[in-house]
């Protein structure tokens, strides 16, 4: 049986061959030199795990510095394959590169946000308020942090992109973030963003069941040539769930919140009059 990848072996993978290219190596040529057969090297560059010996071999051909090199083979630790956290307060971590590698990987997102407008949507104003907001960053970290979550945004604009299912909830869109103004710029911004023919928006009314009360944050992430996992965020940490029985359940409640979410067209309509009232309000 052909083993079966997960979130961290995919991200080393992603990290094996960004340091090969960066030296400007082929893979037969790391192959080669370390004694490997090709075929052995392409698996690990595609999700088949690979040891911490063999990583660091890998590496050291590649010239990796050794502060990278250490980060890396801490993927190479025994998981948990079934839940993988990567804490938010941990300098050496970076979750967002980790969330980034996999929604890159992505061929559909399905993302759920009860109480904010989901970060891949999110104005640079937006951003950073929320994380002023939660105070758990220096200003030097802050906007570090800001200028990756934009950056993250590129991938709405790429060639080929996920396809992208996101729910936002009407009460969150009625929330003012620091002042009407900001909100008027983020309300047009979803609004461009329903242009996009790979980026489906729905709203869940006030109306709606209170599915924000039992949902958490979430995106779900499916693959061509991977099982789905999901990632979910919480305060201090992020949480990568690769665990069949658990990921089932992340699509009982995005099919539940499609039957009481607004069409697209719906949706388009309140977030064009949502804005049109910030509008207003900030006169």
């Amino acid at each position: 049986m052909t083993e079966k990848s997960t979130v961290r072996t995919r991200e080393m993978a992603f990290e094996l061959k960004s340091q090969r290219e960066q030296k400007e190596m082929t893979l037969r040529e790391v192959a080669r030199r370390a004694d490997w057969s090709a075929s052995k090297v392409s698996a690990w560059e595609n999700g088949r795990r690979i040891s911490a010996i063999d990583a660091a071999i890998y590496l050291a051909h590649c010239g990796t510095k050794a502060a990278e090199r250490a980060r890396l083979l801490e993927l190479t630790k025994p998981p948990g394959d079934l839940y993988w956290v990567r804490p938010y307060f941990d300098k050496l971590v970076d979750p967002m590169r980790s969330l980034i590698i996999q929604e890159n990987l992505a061929d559909r997102i399905v993302s759920h946000s009860p109480t904010a407008i989901p970060g891949m949507l999110q104005t640079e104003d937006y951003v950073k308020e929320l994380h002023e907001l939660a105070g758990r960053y220096t200003a030097d970290r802050l906007k570090i942090l800001v200028h990756a979550r934009v950056d993250r945004q590129r991938l709405l604009q790429r060639r080929n992109p996920p396809r992208c299912l996101y729910f936002l909830y009407e009460r969150s869109l009625r929330t003012i973030v620091r002042d009407p103004a900001l909100m008027h710029e983020q309300l047009q911004y979803l609004v461009l963003s329903t242009n996009l023919p790979h980026c489906s928006i729905r709203i869940l009314p006030d109306s709606a069941l209170p599915y924000h009360l039992v949902g958490s944050r979430f995106t779900l992430m499916e693959f061509a040539e991977h099982p789905p996992v999901v990632y979910e965020e919480t305060f201090a940490a992020g949480l990568f769930i690769d665990d069949r029985i658990a990921v089932e359940a992340f699509y009982v409640l995005a099919t539940r919140l499609e039957q009481a979410a607004l069409s697209e067209g719906e949706s388009r309509e309140v977030l064009i009059r949502l804005a049109d009232e910030y509008e207003h309000m900030k006169e």
